[in-house]
């Protein structure tokens, strides 16, 4: 059996000691394997940190799937508000589309959704679970539990106010599993359901069913622009191995696609400048207009921008020479190109 975990930090394991053994995702895997010690079960993470839904639901056909998985549980509830906008509409197309796109497979996986707190109160579980419950995808929403616990100062969270916090025993992710193993065990008691073998009707939109990925530093700048870029190696697996890079005013690049969602994933840094995206040639809306490419440290940052109209379009990234007050630099390291949008979901 595979048994694969999309998400965010949480799922990555940030604040556990050791991620591999004391993440939630870690004693879950233990869990099945002490509970079904004949079974051979491979554990796929794609948690990624800085990423929420949307990201997630371009992914998941490359980071998930290609994996066969029988088992999926997905957790972004928690970190959807920071880095989706917090807007609801592109919240909820990102989760229609990453559950349709495992839904329609010939063998669907079994997949249940996580709703994890934060420190914000700005977890967005109740839009994910509209979205689930229209598909008839189970929940464990660890807020009942937890919320109370955070409000009687018995739970706390990292720096970060997403992951829980880092202490020796790992309670917080140990909690996590234990809610989530917990909901497994008494599964284990029910009959069987019948599997879906025909999606209804989207509830929001199944805009987001397909994402493809094109490495930056694989396409040509525009005549009298390729001097002003370089490429520049990269370490972090979340991002390919060459990154495009320039600090150069106005440098630029473009790219004809087709699809109603495009995105760019590229490293914050603290030397980091402002990334101005134009769209057939028009300034781009948020999130993707005029990108703040600063962070303290170096990390991966995605923007994505949907509900552009069918056909061929073309999107333009051109370095601003602007910065944030604290960045020291202009520079601009571009990743990944994301095309994505209403293609065929049977590919």
């Amino acid at each position: 059996m595979t048994v694969a975990y999309i998400g965010g930090s949480i799922t990555l394991g940030t604040g556990a000691g050791n991620p591999e053994k004391s993440s939630y995702r870690a004693l879950v895997t233990g869990w099945l394997r002490q509970r079904f010690p004949k079974a051979e079960i491979t554990e796929i993470n794609a948690g990624l940190a800085t990423t929420g839904s949307q990201y997630g639901a371009m992914r998941v056909r490359r980071d998930v799937i290609a994996e066969k998985p029988d088992l999926v549980f997905v957790e972004f509830a928690a970190s959807d508000a920071q880095y989706s906008g917090d807007e609801e509409q592109p919240v909820k197309k990102a989760i229609e589309g990453l559950l349709r796109q495992f839904l329609i497979l010939p063998s669907p996986p079994e997949v249940v959704m996580i709703y994890a707190p934060n420190s914000k109160r700005t977890t967005r579980g109740d839009w994910h679970d509209v979205v689930a419950a229209h598909y008839h995808v189970p929940a464990v929403n660890l807020l009942e539990t937890v919320q109370p616990m955070i409000e009687a100062g018995k739970f706390s969270f990292s720096k970060d106010g997403v992951n829980p916090g880092v202490n020796p025993n790992d309670a917080g992710h140990k909690l996590y599993a234990d809610l989530i193993t917990a909901f497994l065990a008494e599964q284990e008691k029910l009959a069987a359901s019948a599997i879906l073998r025909t999606l209804p009707s989207p509830l929001v939109s199944d805009e987001m069913n397909y994402g493809e990925f094109k490495a930056f530093a694989e396409i040509r700048p525009p005549k009298g622009h390729e001097a002003n870029w370089k490429t520049e190696s990269s370490n972090d697996h979340a991002l390919p191995s060459a990154l495009l890079s320039s600090d150069k005013t106005n440098a630029q690049v473009e790219f004809y696609f087709e699809g109603t969602v495009v995105g760019i994933t590229f490293r914050s840094s603290s030397d980091a400048g402002m990334i101005e995206c134009l769209i057939d040639g028009k300034p781009a809306t948020a999130p993707m207009g005029k990108v703040d490419g600063y962070s303290a440290s170096p990390q991966l940052s995605t923007r994505i921008f949907g509900g552009l109209t069918p056909g061929e379009h073309r999107l333009t990234v051109r370095v601003a020479g602007e910065k944030n007050s604290k960045s020291s630099g202009a520079h601009v390291r571009l990743g990944y190109l994301i095309v994505g949008g209403q293609r065929p979901e049977r590919l």
